[in-house]
C-alpha cells in the first residue's frame, strides 16, 4: 500500500510538470532568451508584445530575430514563420541609469529658467538648486540666472539664452570647463580652471569660440532682440573683456583681446576682429533717477513770503532814519 501511494505521487508529479494544451497561458517577458511559437502567432505580434517600449526598434528587432533563427522562417521571410519551433530572442538590453554629476549651484534666478538634464528630464530652476553636467539651460523673455560653479567661477546667463554644460571637471590631470552657448548673453568670471597650463577651458558658440586663462568677460551671440536693458542688434558675435586676456577663434582666424577691448565676429567664416562696439549691446543701460522738485505746502510758502516783506519794511525804516 505505501509503495502504491508513492507511485501515484510520482506519476502525479511527472504529469503536472508538462503543460496542458489549451490551459497554459504564455507570459511575455523581455528577459527570456527563448520562445516556443504557438500556432497562429506572427513575428510582428511577438515583437510588439515583448518590446512595447521599443516601438521605434520593432523593424530592427524583427530582422534580428529572423537572422538568428533561419530554421524558423520559410526562405527567410519574416511573414512566413513556422509554428511549434523554438525562437532564440535578442539579448535583453540593459540600460544603465545615468548618474547626474553636480557642477554648480543656482545663487540667483529671475523669471522663467528651465534646465533639461542628460536624461531629457526638464525642471524649473530656483535659488539653491544644483546644476549638473549635461544640463541644457534655457532662459525665457525675462529670465536670468547666476551660477556658482565648482571651480568658483561665476556665470550670469541673461534672457533669450540657451547654453549646454558639456564638460566640467576638477580632477587632477583632467581639469576642464567646456560650455556651449547656442544663443544669448553671458557674463563670466572664470574660476580656477584655466589657470594651469594643461587646463582645458572653452566657451563655444555657433560663430566663434573663446579660450581664456583667468579673466572676466561679457559675450552675446545670435541674439538680435535686446533684453534687460540692452539694445537690439544683428545676429553676430560681440565680446567685451573686462579683465584678463581672451583668445577668440574660429575656422577663419583668431585674435587676442585684452582688458578694455572689444571684438566682433559677423559669421562663422569671417575672422574675429578687434573693433569698438556699442557697449549697450552687452550691458544694460543704467536706469536714470528722476528727482522731482519738492513743493512746499501753501502755508509755508505764504509764511516765507510774508516774512520777506517784513524784512524789507524794516530795512526801509533804517535807511530813512539815516537819511534824516
Amino acid at each position: 500500500m505505501p509503495e502504491l501511494f508513492l507511485k501515484l505521487i510520482l506519476l502525479l508529479t511527472i504529469f503536472c510538470s508538462f503543460p496542458v494544451a489549451g490551459m497554459a497561458k504564455e507570459k511575455y517577458n523581455t528577459k527570456i532568451r527563448y520562445l516556443y511559437v504557438q500556432p497562429g502567432q506572427t513575428l510582428h505580434n511577438i515583437v510588439r508584445r515583448l518590446y512595447p517600449e521599443r516601438k521605434k526598434e520593432w523593424a530592427k528587432l524583427r530582422a534580428e530575430i529572423v537572422h538568428i533563427n533561419p530554421h524558423a522562417f520559410i526562405h527567410g521571410d519574416a511573414a512566413k514563420m513556422k509554428a511549434r519551433v523554438r525562437l532564440k530572442l535578442p539579448g535583453h538590453r540593459v540600460v544603465k541609469p545615468i548618474k547626474l554629476k553636480q557642477v554648480g549651484i543656482v545663487t540667483e534666478v529671475r523669471g522663467q529658467v528651465v534646465a533639461v538634464d542628460a536624461r531629457k528630464v526638464s525642471r524649473r530652476l530656483k535659488k539653491n538648486n544644483p546644476v549638473f553636467l549635461g544640463d541644457k539651460l534655457v532662459t525665457g523673455k525675462d529670465g536670468f540666472i547666476q551660477l556658482h560653479m565648482i571651480d568658483k567661477a561665476v556665470l550670469d546667463l541673461h534672457c533669450y539664452s540657451i547654453m549646454v554644460i558639456e564638460k566640467y571637471a576638477l580632477e587632477t590631470g583632467n581639469r576642464s570647463s567646456i560650455l556651449n552657448l547656442l544663443q544669448g548673453s553671458i557674463r563670466k568670471i572664470s574660476g580656477t580652471i584655466g589657470r594651469l597650463k594643461n587646463d582645458i577651458y572653452e566657451l563655444k558658440t555657433p560663430v566663434a569660440n573663446v579660450g581664456v586663462r583667468g579673466t572676466e568677460y561679457a559675450l552675446r551671440v545670435f541674439q538680435s532682440k535686446g533684453c534687460g536693458g540692452t539694445i537690439d542688434t544683428d545676429n553676430g558675435f560681440y565680446l567685451e573683456v573686462i579683465r584678463g586676456l581672451v583668445n577668440v577663434h574660429n575656422k577663419a582666424g583668431s585674435t587676442l583681446v585684452s582688458k578694455g577691448e572689444t571684438a566682433y565676429v559677423a559669421l562663422p567664416d569671417k575672422a574675429p576682429v578687434k573693433e569698438k562696439i556699442n557697449l549697450a549691446i552687452l550691458n544694460p543701460a543704467p536706469k536714470k533717477i528722476v528727482t522731482k522738485p519738492v513743493k512746499k505746502p501753501t502755508s509755508e510758502v505764504a509764511k516765507s513770503s510774508s516774512g520777506g516783506h517784513v524784512w524789507w519794511w524794516v530795512l526801509g525804516v533804517v535807511v530813512l532814519a539815516v537819511a534824516l
